[in-house]
């Protein structure tokens, strides 16, 4: 990976080629948009992205496919240029990932108007797998309710948004690695919400909870920032207390299989947004070291 992020810093050339071609492996294109905007401006960024977009272009006009194919990766690369120019300019992964989460949603809410029949066929497949998920498992109350296009759009958010941070976590963590050794682990391990930002994010997520199950994808969505501080929190305990890396395994085997990880980890980016654990952990192994 240092020897892409090497290339693509090498020239302009280098970066568009990199762009370019990056859309056959998960996450390469955008993670070069972020690099080259973080390490250099936005019109370079601006010049990598176009070059990015090309090859969807291509796809488009080239062959008979859903609009939805192209508008979903093409919005990805819009969101990525946007927030590595939002984190280069204000050094702030807090604010990066609230506007990320914001410009997310408006993202997807201008797909729902540029492709809405693709959006609508959309919605009745996902309606169809969830009657037919409900069926097999005669489970009416956890598949008791119809997706509708808030539902639909909200997942297309959550999934722009999240691809998009995924992205710039690469793009800093490449910056890193040539310019900062160490810079991008440090800066994650004490990433933590404001107190206030973090209320504000968790009365919206229990607000949304509130509401039919069509609004989930969009709770999750608004709980993202909340959850990367959760995650840093562990990464940062796990380092602290010299604790082995399959404490990070099981973590991110909950992420991914047991349910209730989220929550616990949503809560925990909360509680040290409010009382600062990792600062207090600091103290005690002082204290008993």
């Amino acid at each position: 990976m240092r020897a892409l992020a090497e290339l693509i810093m090498r020239g302009r050339a280098q970066a568009c080629g990199v762009a370019l071609l990056g859309w056959l492996l998960p996450l390469v294109s955008p993670a070069t948009i972020g690099l080259v905007s973080l390490r250099k401006d936005s019109s370079e960024g601006l010049i990598v992205t176009l070059w990015a977009i090309l090859p969807w272009l291509a796809l488009y006009f080239a062959g008979d496919v859903s609009p939805l194919i192209v508008l979903l990766p093409l919005a990805v690369l819009a969101v990525i240029a946007a927030v590595a120019n939002v984190l280069r300019s204000s050094a702030s992964w807090q604010w990066t990932l609230v506007i990320a989460g914001m410009v997310s949603a408006i993202v997807a809410i201008s797909i729902g108007f540029i492709a809405s029949d693709e959006v609508d066929l959309v919605v009745v497949s996902i309606a169809d797998f969830f009657a037919e998920m409900g069926a097999q498992a005669a489970i009416s109350d956890e598949f008791d309710f119809t997706p509708d296009r808030t539902f639909v759009l909200g997942l297309f958010a959550w999934l722009i948004g999240f691809t998009a941070v995924c992205a710039l976590f690469v793009s800093r963590w490449w910056q890193s690695l040539l310019f900062n050794p160490g810079g991008f682990q440090k800066e994650f391990h004490e990433f933590r919400l404001d107190q206030s930002v973090a209320i504000v994010l968790i009365a919206l997520v229990i607000a949304g909870v509130v509401l039919p199950l069509a609004y989930r994808p969009w709770v999750e969505l608004m709980s993202l920032p909340l959850l990367i501080a959760g995650v840093a929190v562990v990464h940062s305990s796990v380092k602290m207390m010299n604790m082995g890396v399959h404490w990070l395994g099981l973590m991110y085997f909950g992420l991914l299989f047991i349910g209730p990880t989220g929550t616990v980890l949503i809560g925990l980016g909360l509680v040290d947004s409010i009382l600062n654990l990792r600062s207090r952990l600091a103290a005690f192994k002082n204290r008993n070291s």
